[in-house]
């Protein structure tokens, strides 16, 4: 385009020399054309700019949820332009064209913005797989106004919006037994431990019961000593111990593996079962695996769900082994303990041992359990 500036300067020049007014005033129309076109390509977008909030957006599987741009302009206004965006395939647009290449989705998304304007674009999404979508790049493309060609930006730091998909939730049940010999929070008949909050009811007093245990309310109404009656309670905690590693990867059907996981820490929500989870996928930290403490309610389960929506089979592992003998030496096991083993040699040793300190389960994949 500046080649074809100069060459009407040129021109121009020509025609006053051969005194060709029309002419002159043709060229000076066509150079004021190609003029604006390079004023404004030189200055469109230098003052566009994209809001880049760090968010980070939780999505159930099949759920629905949307990435928000956000750009301000106080430079010169862009018509019929063309955002371009890229993110990881966790998630996929909703009703939107789009081009798959590989892990990532590419997305084109009409743009126009005017002087002193602020927009915000919402691309509504919906989770299809577990693991973390993140925008990859951007650009905008700017055609221009006086004639053809364009011009595309393309935003260079990294973006900080990320959609973490969880993981599908199927439907695998699993049984508990609440442990008759430690305090906790489950009714049970049985139980040696008495809940003090929660009063059920009086009987006659005798010479064994415990002068603070005494109704006097119900004493003075029945003019006879009357003692409380609490609800007896039970224990119930939960370890779920996760076997990943294959050789020098991960297990093959990984994706089962965590979905069947998932199922059960959903169910242990409902039931209001506190329990901890550990996975034998190097981490930094006081533990050298993935590991989450013992917790129940809300918290607890999205912390759960988050901490298995990252793991990727390309993770570095640990010996199942090494995790177990960790976890034999700096923790206490729960009354119940389940592995998710399908070898279950490497464990040998730690499941004799454990069969003693608590109720004990391995379970092998459920293709083979459907097969034994």
């Amino acid at each position: 385009m500046k080649w074809v500036f100069g060459f009407l300067l040129v021109l121009f020049f020509i025609a006053m020399v051969f005194l060709q007014f029309t002419a002159a005033a043709v060229i000076v129309f066509v150079g004021t054309v190609v003029g604006l076109q390079l004023f404004y390509l030189k200055q469109v977008g230098t003052k566009l700019v994209f809001q880049n909030n760090r968010m980070r957006k939780r999505v159930l599987y099949d759920g629905e949820s949307s990435w928000q741009l956000v750009f301000k302009n106080d430079g010169l206004p862009i018509w019929g332009g063309q955002l371009k965006i890229w993110f990881h395939h966790a998630v996929e647009p909703i009703e939107e064209q789009r081009l798959s290449t590989g892990d990532l989705v590419e997305l084109e998304l009409p743009f126009t913005i005017g002087h002193n304007e602020t927009i915000e674009l919402n691309v509504p999404v919906t989770g299809k797989k577990r693991g973390i979508s993140r925008l990859t790049k951007m650009e905008v493309l700017i055609p221009q106004p006086f004639g053809e060609g364009s011009v595309t930006l393309e935003y260079q730091p990294r973006l900080l919006q990320e959609q973490l998909v969880f993981p599908k939730l199927q439907k695998y049940p699993f049984g508990y037994t609440p442990s008759p010999q430690k305090p906790g929070e489950f009714n049970l008949k049985h139980s040696l431990f008495d809940d003090a909050f929660q009063p059920i009811g009086t009987r006659d007093y005798v010479s064994t019961d415990q002068f603070n245990q005494i109704h006097w309310k119900a004493s003075v109404r029945m003019q006879n000593y009357q003692t409380k009656i609490f609800s007896q309670v039970a224990n119930e905690t939960m370890l779920f111990a996760l076997n990943v590693s294959a050789y020098y990867g991960t297990i093959h059907d990984l994706e089962d593996r965590i979905e069947e996981l998932a199922s059960y820490i959903e169910n242990c929500f409902n039931a209001g079962v506190p329990y901890a989870i550990a996975i034998n996928i190097r981490s930094a930290g006081k533990m050298p695996y993935l590991y989450l403490s013992t917790g129940q309610g809300q918290k607890q389960r999205q912390q759960a769900l988050e901490l298995l929506s990252v793991i990727s089979k390309n993770n570095a592992t640990l010996a199942f082994s090494t995790m177990l003998g960790h976890l034999d030496i700096h923790t206490e096991l729960p009354y119940t303990t389940y592995l998710l083993t399908d070898k279950s040699e490497e464990a040998l040793r730690f499941i004799k041992k454990w069969s003693r300190q608590t109720q004990l389960t391995v379970l092998p994949g459920r293709k083979e359990r459907d097969l034994a």
